[in-house]
């Protein structure tokens, strides 16, 4: 009667043990893993409507469309305020003109040799 326990005893430890070891492997868990997956799939192709897929990204341009003007204001760097004139009124000479100023001949001169060096090196 002993004997019989003894041997009942360590068939269950040997069960537990091959038991633990299977749900311990990877190898046990991926095609578990991987049946699910397809489970999944089928029921997001039935239940889950494309269209859904849409909300985030509308969502999403409808919040970029409402802060533009923010967005803008950030990016150039624009202070709330009257606009500054850039151009004279009456025509389209800038008023600020005495800054500006533009050597012809030099630009001349550097558009020639430009032109002079490409022939060269192209040829």
């Amino acid at each position: 009667m002993g004997n019989l326990l003894t041997r009942a005893k360590d068939d269950a430890i040997e069960t537990l043990m091959l038991v633990k070891t299977c749900f311990s492997s990877f190898w046990f868990w991926l095609p578990v893993l991987y049946g699910g997956y397809m489970v999944l799939q089928i029921w997001m192709i039935v239940m889950v409507h494309p269209l859904t897929i849409l909300i985030v990204p509308g969502v999403i341009s409808a919040y970029l469309i409402v802060d533009e003007k923010k967005r803008m204001k950030a990016q150039y760097a624009v202070k709330d305020g009257p606009p500054r004139r850039v151009l004279n009124p009456h025509s389209l000479v800038t008023t600020d003109r005495a800054n500006s100023s533009w050597d012809v001949e030099k630009a001349l001169e550097e558009y020639e040799k430009m032109l002079k060096d490409k022939d060269e090196g192209g040829c």
